[in-house]
């Protein structure tokens, strides 16, 4: 069981990676891992499989694989406002401000608050430059081939051409295609 279980992770990491083409994966998996043992060789064979990096910080301490990720809805919802949770997180981590922007409004004010928050970091001059860090937003629901576009709109028009769009949301290979065809904005995908 522990063979198969890995191996089938890192063959369904394989299919989403080739889904993915040129874009990055990066391994969500704890999310929906059965059991701590799951979660962390589950990570291990995603990456195998083709994922970038991994979520869980435990598997990339034991097994040397790089972190990524980004915060929850109830890191957002745990502020008085979206803005100010925003503003804490990129004070944390500067050089990796991924937003989740679907907690309450995804264009009428997380998309708006991100690029509020991008123009407080690039006056402070800690908004990342590429290859030294990463910035942008994450969707996690609803219609993500047409939020990604509306949202690289809303960015590209702010002067944040270099911000990446990151989806998560029970993402596969199939889906990822799809939302490929339908030309979404979307180069960071959370599975």
């Amino acid at each position: 069981n522990i063979i198969n279980h890995q191996t089938l992770i890192a063959t369904k990491a394989e299919r989403v990676k080739w889904a993915a083409k040129e874009d990055n994966v990066l391994e969500f998996g704890l999310r929906r891992a059965q059991g701590p043992d799951a979660g962390i060789y589950g990570a291990k064979a995603a990456v195998i499989g083709g994922c970038g990096s991994t979520s869980n910080v435990l598997a990339g301490q034991m097994f040397d694989i790089k972190l990524s990720g980004t915060h929850a809805h109830s890191y957002v919802m745990s502020y008085d406002s979206e803005l100010e949770a925003f503003r804490d997180y990129v004070k944390s981590f500067p050089n990796a401000a991924i937003l989740l922007v679907d907690t309450y409004d995804t264009l009428r004010s997380g998309v708006p608050h991100a690029i509020e928050v991008f123009k407080e970091m690039r006056e402070e001059g800690v908004l990342p430059e590429k290859g030294k860090g990463v910035y942008g937003i994450r969707l996690d629901s609803g219609d993500l081939s047409w939020l990604s576009k509306e949202a690289r709109r809303m960015l590209d028009e702010a002067g944040f051409n270099d911000a990446v769009i990151s989806a998560s949301s029970d993402l596969d290979e199939h889906l990822i295609e799809s939302l490929k065809q339908q030309g979404a904005k979307i180069t960071l995908w959370g599975v």
